[in-house]
């Protein structure tokens, strides 16, 4: 009966003693296939060979699933090991081949003890863990944290020992046999790896480093630069991964648009650092050959910083870009990396905020690109209360700065490529730059969100009575409540946790969809135009969660996550009317009004500039809607406050509600009839002060408006 051997372990960092000594290959198939290894192989006459003697014994009696799973923990971990020595100078190269040397021989014995306790019938075993996926130094400085606390091992092993103890074996076989095992090693390790990443080692490039007469520092030097130039390539193809998203046809390169997107990703990945690019890859290559391609993206974007993934979310939503492209970026407002357990921890210990935390929960609620949020178990007031723990991720703040000057760079760095390619609006990236810019400074000072969400608290929290509708009478707005830091200033944003409820997309009841829409776009432009000014820039449907009360007669609105919020002056306020309606009329004369108003400016020459503009704008574009104006007026950079930004995408994406239900009236009739009962508002209260002045009424009415809402205005000024 012909027999083989059985696998016992693919190492791929072929630097360790299970890669070398009980490698992942079958012996040739045939009758003289034990003799072979076994007049090929050293007599087992030190604890070494006693070592590999014992565990090729177990491996031929069998182990179970449960012992393979552990021994692929430490081969992926030792493999982060090896990803993490390449692209480094020489002495760090060793001090990595050390630490894995150290995390070996620590853990085999472990390995080993729940092998022997398996073969006993035992079943009591130590836990061999991965580490946990974050960046790839934190992971490697966890693995060697974690096996500090294990004994020193009876026997060390230098991981180079078995390339010289199993050398006599493969460098003796005849060719076919060697051809045979040589195939047979590299599909095992395609099988573990997949054909993408084929980072092992050759049968040749072993042979090579075993006759190598140098010293031992120079053999790991030698091995790690077999790696280092099989990664090279899965590092260029990362470092261009907008030119490998356009050569896959997914998108369509003949939008100006899109290659400027592609231009603008091939540029900020090749200025990432090598750590971040070594994370990525040790990401991808321990996480197996079953792969998706939306899984390598997501593996790649989230693991980038958070300025490219908001110009990125930007970008993705503008028309022109496609579905394919909308597509991928979608993966990025879909996903976070999430913070492990041991950092948040960490994070919670070293917070100067006097919050005092009985108990985390492992799993996030929720993880963005910034925060992530945990529940929580918080002592306020001498009592214990389930909490929405909000923290920033560990670096985030200076991964937002090294974005930013990554960001900086690329227009001055590219602007004769984009003028030689065509392309016109340069500056476009500047102003988005700008409020990416902002939009991070904001959302890295959580002290700032308590403020804004107290605030929300304030202005959003209301009770409205519901008519025309049966089953519903009330619908109730609420604000979780935010915790102050007892010391001060906080890395930690503590609410109120609040379960329960639905997002508006899966709510069934039609008729409630209905009145909270129509009631959520009143709140927010009520507040925001006519009232204090606030807005909440991002009340998308995974911000808001719906909660029906049937024997209340009541429907329940929670809202979350209030980063992305400010305050509109009254100018801001008036400038929005004015932009709205010029839009309206097509009237370049109310447009540039609402201009001038954002820029708090009467000077004539600029007047003049932004009339001739708006004029060419509206002859070639006759039926550009209000956001599309508004869209053209960031791009001109004509909006001085970044705030007009915010409103213009609140807006929109509070518009999705109503539409996604078939009201395509709604939006417009709950914006006019706003408007109109404002104006009233300010006629019957002379204390009130409505934005727009008396002079703006009269300059609307003489326009001779189509709209009932500017015929409203006009009468009602009248009166």
């Amino acid at each position: 009966m012909k027999k083989k051997l059985n696998r016992i372990i693919v190492l791929v960092a072929s630097l360790t003693l299970f890669a070398t000594a009980c490698s992942n290959f079958k012996a040739p198939v045939g009758s003289d296939s034990k003799e072979h290894f076994e007049s090929s192989r050293t007599v087992a006459n030190s604890d070494i060979d006693q070592l590999i003697e014992e565990f090729k014994t177990h491996f031929i009696s069998g182990i179970s699933s449960d012992r393979k799973a552990e021994i692929k923990i430490v081969q992926e971990n030792l493999l982060k090991y090896l990803i993490e020595a390449t692209n480094s100078d020489d002495s760090y190269k060793i001090k990595i081949y050390n630490d894995a040397t150290n995390y070996f021989n620590k853990i085999y014995p472990v390995l080993l003890a729940n092998i022997r306790a398996e073969k006993k019938g035992e079943n009591t075993f130590t836990r061999i863990v991965s580490a946990p996926i974050w960046t790839l130094k934190e992971e490697l400085t966890f693995l060697n944290a974690e096996v500090e606390k294990l004994p020193k091992p009876k026997l060390k092993v230098d991981l180079l020992e078995g390339l010289k103890m199993v050398s006599p074996f493969y460098k003796n076989l005849a060719a076919d046999k060697k051809a045979a095992m040589a195939a047979n090693y590299d599909k095992a390790a395609e099988k573990l790896l997949g054909a993408e990443f084929n980072l092992h080692p050759t049968f040749p490039e072993l042979e090579s480093v075993v006759e190598f007469a140098g010293s031992e520092d120079e053999k790991i030097l030698k091995i790690v630069s077999i790696v280092e130039s099989k990664l090279k390539k899965h590092e260029l193809s990362i470092r261009n991964i907008g030119s490998e998203i356009a050569k896959s046809g997914q998108v369509d390169m003949k939008n100006t648009q899109i290659r400027l997107v592609v231009k603008f990703m091939d540029y900020y990945f090749n200025k990432l650092p090598d750590d971040v690019i070594k994370t990525i890859m040790s990401e991808l290559v321990t996480a197996g050959p079953k792969m998706t391609q939306e899984t390598v993206i997501n593996t790649v974007f989230q693991n980038t910083g958070p300025g490219l993934g908001k110009v990125l979310q930007q970008i993705g939503k503008e028309k022109g870009v496609g579905e394919e492209f909308s597509k991928i970026m979608a993966i990025l407002e879909s996903s976070g990396k999430p913070v492990p357990i041991h950092l948040v921890r960490e994070v919670v210990r070293t917070d100067l905020g006097g919050f005092e935390i009985k108990s985390i929960t492992e799993k996030p609620l929720g993880t963005g690109t910034i925060a992530q949020v945990n529940k929580a178990i918080l002592v306020h007031e001498d009592v214990e209360k389930v909490v929405a723990m909000r923290l920033l991720k560990p670096g985030v703040a200076q991964r937002c700065k090294e974005d930013i000057a990554i960001l900086r760079r690329f227009v001055p760095d590219n602007e004769k490529i984009f003028l030689q390619e065509g392309f016109q609006d340069i500056k476009v990236m500047g102003t988005l730059i700008d409020s990416v810019e902002k939009f991070l400074d904001d959302e890295v000072d959580l002290s700032l969100a308590v403020e804004r969400q107290l605030k929300a608290d304030e202005v959003y929290t209301r009770s409205v009575k519901v008519s025309a509708n049966p089953k519903y009478h009330m619908l109730e707005m609420k604000v979780p409540e935010v915790y102050i830091p007892p010391k001060g200033k906080s890395n930690l944003h503590i609410q109120e946790f609040v379960t329960g409820g639905v997002k508006f997309s899966e709510l069934t009841d039609v008729g409630a969809k209905k009145i909270v829409a129509e009631e959520m776009l009143r709140m927010w432009f009520e507040e925001a135009l006519f009232r204090s000014g606030y807005l909440n820039a991002d009340l998308h449907q995974g911000n808001f969660r719906i909660v029906l009360i049937e024997e209340d007669n009541k429907i329940k609105v929670l809202l979350y996550d209030f980063g992305l919020s400010s305050t509109l002056t009254r100018e801001d306020q008036r400038a929005f009317i004015l932009l709205g309606a010029g839009a309206y009329l097509k009237s370049p004369a109310t447009i540039t009004d609402g201009l001038m108003a954002s820029m708090n400016s009467k000077d004539t020459a600029i007047r003049a500039t932004l009339m001739k503009d708006i004029e060419a704008e509206l002859k070639k574009n006759p039926g550009k809607q209000a956001e599309e104006w508004v869209a053209w007026c960031v791009q001109k950079n004509y909006f001085v406050s970044d705030k007009l930004g915010a409103f213009a995408r609140g807006s929109l994406l509070l518009k999705q509600l109503p539409e996604s239900i078939g009201e395509t009236e709604m939006f417009k009739d709950v914006v006019v009839k706003s408007a109109v009962k404002n104006l009233v508002h300010s006629i019957v209260d002379r204390t009130y002060n409505y934005p727009l002045t008396k002079i703006d009424l009269v300059k609307l009415g003489a326009i001779g408006a189509r709209n009932s809402c500017v015929e409203l205005f006009k009468s009602f000024f009248k009166k």
